[in-house]
């Protein structure tokens, strides 16, 4: 009887031992994907990020039918860096990120572009949708107390048939191009 609970008690042991050990990788797989995928200063996803999931939404598009894509960029950028520092400028780059997020929902993707650029993918959602999501996220910005004055510019693009990936940013970059021009502003790719 002795020998038969100590072997369980040796195989319980084991078994323990193996699920720390699966449970230790699995957490150390997550941290690498995140190292892998994430922004570090925003949280935000980011380029590889964006790339893998928008190439996933362009083939769904068959079945979602429609889908926008938008380039925000934090006007001035440059000159809130230079007058109030970099780490302000980060600290502006972290609350958009939040400002971002809260204000989509949880299947739309956002990730840092660069810089002081965002991507934003919008699947399901057709133009004029997507020009009133982006339209209020510019006021919420404009208005927010980031201890500075703070306008984004925006450009978007739509599509209902599978594209590239690049050129569809490309049209999103083209309409960000024209708001940027005036400032404050969110233009539609074609409009």
């Amino acid at each position: 009887m002795h020998k038969k609970c100590g072997k369980n008690l040796l195989m319980t042991a084991s078994l323990t031992i193996q699920i720390i050990m699966w449970l230790g990788l699995g957490y150390s797989f997550k941290k690498l994907y995140i190292f892998a995928y994430q922004d570090e200063l925003t949280n935000l996803w980011n380029r590889r990020y964006l790339y893998t999931r928008l190439k996933d939404e362009m083939k769904r598009l068959k079945q979602n039918k429609v889908l926008s894509l938008a380039i925000i960029d934090i006007d001035n950028f440059k000159r809130i860096n230079d007058t109030f520092g970099h780490l302000f400028g980060d600290k502006v780059l972290i609350e958009m990120a939040c400002i971002l997020q809260k204000n989509l929902r949880k299947n739309d993707i956002v990730a840092r572009w660069g810089g002081e650029e965002f991507i934003i993918v919008l699947p399901k959602t057709d133009v004029k949708g997507a020009k009133i999501v982006f339209e209020r996220i510019r006021k919420i910005i404009e208005n927010y107390d980031f201890g500075c004055k703070i306008t984004v510019s925006g450009g978007i693009a739509f599509v209902g048939e599978d594209i590239e990936a690049d050129k569809l940013i490309g049209m999103a970059d083209e309409a960000l191009y024209e708001a940027k021009r005036r400032k404050n502003l969110i233009a539609v790719y074609g409009e």
